[in-house]
């Protein structure tokens, strides 16, 4: 059983319930105006989308995935409570914002680096110099700390927000430049690299539940 106050997410649902609109990740994709919509409504054209729950507190990318989709198809491949939404692809970066004097300041940046066919399962990320602006959108926001998850177009440097936590991610272990998850039947040993546990299950959903991190 998760413990409220071991869990941000959750404890943070209970905190800013005039917030919760944020959990809401097909909200989210509303707000920076992507192309996007829930099990049920068609893409408008046939490509590569991405398909993942509307809500999920578990986090660890659970039910992410890439999907194809043919236009103007009622798709058996988006379960209910599941959405699409644009494929971005490019640089993976989690960054986090804390607010001081009542100004937003940028905390940090990593970014992060998995599979496209196995989004939820990260093999490294590293600690990156990128500097952000804090779009509008999150500007109305009336706490004290947040983070999102974008894409980065390495071309442009465009940003695509997809997802927004009212919590830091990385606050906690800024003093290292390497951060690898370690999930149940990794090695826990890796040369130059320190060992700290850090369970995540996924509430049951993770196959190899996240045993901790290999640090330096």
């Amino acid at each position: 059983m998760t413990n409220i106050s071991d869990d941000e997410d959750i404890a943070a649902w209970y905190k800013y319930p005039h917030y919760r609109k944020w959990f809401n990740k097909l909200y989210v994709a509303e707000r920076f105006s992507y192309n996007c919509g829930p099990a049920g409504i068609p893409v408008p054209e046939s490509g590569e989308y991405i398909v993942r729950p509307i809500i999920n507190l578990a986090g660890m990318g659970i039910g992410a995935r890439i999907v194809h989709l043919e236009e103007d198809e009622v798709s058996e491949k988006i379960p209910a409570g599941y959405f699409w939404c644009d494929y971005f692809q490019g640089r993976h970066l989690s960054v986090d914002f804390v607010k001081e004097n009542g100004e937003w300041q940028q905390l940090n940046a990593y970014e992060g680096f998995n599979e496209k066919n196995d989004l939820c399962r990260f093999f490294e990320w590293k600690r990156v110099e990128d500097k952000f602006q804090l779009p509008g959108q999150l500007k109305e926001l009336g706490i004290d700390r947040l983070n999102f998850e974008c894409i980065k177009d390495p071309k442009t440097n465009k940003i695509n927000i997809f997802e927004v936590h009212l919590r830091n991610g990385f606050d906690h272990m800024m003093k290292w430049k390497s951060i690898v998850p370690v999930f149940k039947n990794d090695p826990t040993r890796r040369e130059g690299y320190r060992f700290i546990k850090a369970e995540a299950s996924g509430y049951g959903y993770l196959l190899y539940p996240r045993i901790g991190y290999l640090v330096k």
